[in-house]
């Protein structure tokens, strides 16, 4: 098997644990799972106002949906721990 292979297969494998389009949460977020040195996908990021709609009262844009953090489902039970005060 070779690297884009594994890769590709460990993204299926990937859970959400938490999903918001308020982008003051996404960087206290990636905080978070950084500081507690989890490896994870933050899914959507950067494309929140890519067409031009903004975030429309919804709090993120109405197209792309919120942004996805996705861990490893071996970290996922921690990393939901650790996110569960985040509004």
């Amino acid at each position: 098997m070779n690297k884009a292979q594994h890769e590709k297969e460990d993204h299926e494998k990937l859970v959400t644990v938490f999903e918001t389009g308020n982008e003051a949460v996404v960087a206290v977020v990636k905080s978070i799972l950084d500081e507690a040195k989890i490896r994870y996908l933050a899914q959507g990021e950067g494309v929140q106002d890519l067409f031009g709609v903004g975030v429309i009262g919804t709090g993120f844009n109405p197209i792309t949906g919120p942004v996805e953090f996705k861990v490893m489902p071996e970290d996922e039970e921690y990393a939901r721990e650790l996110l569960k005060d985040i509004k």
